[in-house]
């Protein structure tokens, strides 16, 4: 992984600093427009010439998810979460293949139906260059990291948003990451275990194709889990 990611100049890839709510907001719109192109014509839609001339950022390389969620009265279901952890394509196509998959292609759920898109929220994260970290207990912070584990042939990743869902300190974060890289819970423990964290900035639609807001995760946290715990 490190060395696809070094292969890449700095300068070719997007910052998360550079993203702010302007393009982030576009880009969620893309990604619906996209998920929408496939029901009609089963292909990805052309490069976004007009989004692309606007702001010229969106041709550097991203590393993104989508991350769809279906409304379910009062709930919220996950429907389908599929990205890019390695930056190599430019961030609009990185987005609108992520959707794409996210929502046709996830083996976890059938494909989404043209009816179900009016009930669909969509969620952009937008990550970091990864980095390969030694003690993870210390290194890694809740609110700002997601996490990659690679064993051999095994990879799971967990986005930065995952472990505010559900309250988990960093040590729970490792070993949910590992069981789903298909791996036992203390894999994070072992030498050969390659551990990344991952910064990432989220953006989010408040309702099915409604405003889109930054989820501040490490406020969240705070605010959710402290109070929780307390």
């Amino acid at each position: 992984m490190r060395f696809l990611e070094e292969r890449l100049r700095r300068e070719e890839i997007v910052s998360i600093d550079e993203i702010d709510y302007e393009v982030a907001s576009e880009l969620i719109k893309f990604a619906r427009y996209s998920i929408e192109y496939y029901l009609e014509h089963e292909d990805t839609p052309p490069k976004p010439q007009d989004l692309a001339n606007k702001y010229p950022i969106v041709e550097k390389r991203g590393a993104v998810f989508i991350t769809l969620e279906k409304l379910v009265g009062s709930r919220r279901e996950l429907r389908g979460c599929i990205g890019f952890v390695i930056p190599y394509l430019p961030l609009w196509r990185a987005v609108s293949e992520s959707a794409i998959s996210s929502a046709f292609k996830d083996p976890r759920f059938n494909p989404v139906e043209r009816d179900e898109l009016d009930h669909i929220i969509i969620e952009l994260s937008i990550l970091s260059i990864s980095e390969r970290v030694k003690d993870p207990l210390k290194e890694v912070v809740i609110g700002r990291d997601g996490l990659y584990i690679v064993k051999g042939l095994f990879s799971g990743v967990l986005l930065p948003q995952v472990p505010i869902d559900y309250c988990w300190d960093v040590e729970t974060f490792l070993g949910e990451t590992c069981i789903k890289a298909g791996l036992d819970p203390t894999c994070w423990l072992e030498n050969d275990t390659e551990i990344y964290r991952i910064p990432g900035k989220i953006f989010s639609e408040k309702s099915p194709g409604g405003e889109i807001f930054y989820r501040d995760i490490e406020r969240e946290y705070r605010e959710k889990c402290k109070r929780s715990s307390s």
